[in-house]
């Protein structure tokens, strides 16, 4: 059978997603419904089948596994991370910046939430691991540049290895963003899709920008207080006060 599209009078074929092409993201959505209700390994191939409304031989036409179809969500999000990934090393050292980087990231995990808890699991095998590994290690990487950058230029203070200092922060955002995506089960037993609060943005700015800058970029250092009871002079707050 010709699955390429149909033809038009004037004998070109016309363009548009041909019987293949839509058999293949029907595939593809019910992983992305499934995995949004439970976990991975629940998933059958019974229930891709039964989803997407084809046969098992169709679908062994397509995807020769379970594994596979999870492979094929990857490159949207992979493109999408490495995206904010590589403009965090262009951005000013400024707490605005900062926060909509990290909302940028947080919107990743919010749109394709279910295959990245997937890639992030610790049991992920294959090209699921290798994408969160290439992911992740692209992070550390240009978080280690731009640390050593800005210490170079006096921007931020000397502190621990800037390579160590990347991983853990890295670490830190991952792990909290992929938890807070996570769904979470509602009264009735539905699971309710998770959420990225702002609130939860600013505590994450807060904090990798403290940890970087000894204080998040552009905030104000703390005013000197008048002369003390004592005589001892001006007063300054401590750091973090």
């Amino acid at each position: 059978m010709d699955e390429r599209g149909p033809v038009d009078r004037g004998g070109s074929r016309r363009r548009g997603p041909s019987k293949g092409d839509l058999r293949e993201q029907a595939i593809l959505d019910t992983a992305r419904r499934l995995l949004a209700d439970k976990p991975a390994e629940r998933i059958t191939i019974d229930d891709l089948v039964s989803g997407a409304g084809i046969s098992r031989p169709t679908f062994y036409f397509y995807f020769a596994s379970k594994q596979a179809v999870f492979e094929a969500l990857l490159d949207p999000v992979a493109g999408a991370f490495i995206a904010v990934a590589d403009g965090f090393l262009d951005n000013p050292p400024d707490r605005g910046e900062l926060r909509a980087s990290l909302g940028k990231l947080a919107a990743v995990w919010q749109e394709h939430g279910p295959i990245m808890r997937v890639m992030m699991d610790d049991s992920a095998v294959g090209a699921l691991r290798d994408c969160r590994d290439r992911m992740i290690g692209r992070l550390v990487a240009n978080a280690t540049t731009r640390i050593e950058r800005d210490r170079a230029s006096g921007l931020a203070p000397v502190g621990p290895p800037a390579d160590v200092t990347a991983a853990v922060l890295t670490r830190l955002l991952v792990t909290t963003l992929t938890d807070a995506a996570a769904p979470a089960e509602t009264p009735d037993g539905t699971a309710a899709p998770g959420r990225v609060s702002g609130e939860l943005l600013d505590t994450l700015t807060t904090v990798i920008g403290r940890s970087i800058y000894a204080q998040t970029p552009t905030e104000q250092s703390p005013p000197e207080r008048g002369p003390d009871p004592a005589g001892h002079g001006p007063q300054r707050r401590p750091a973090g006060g």
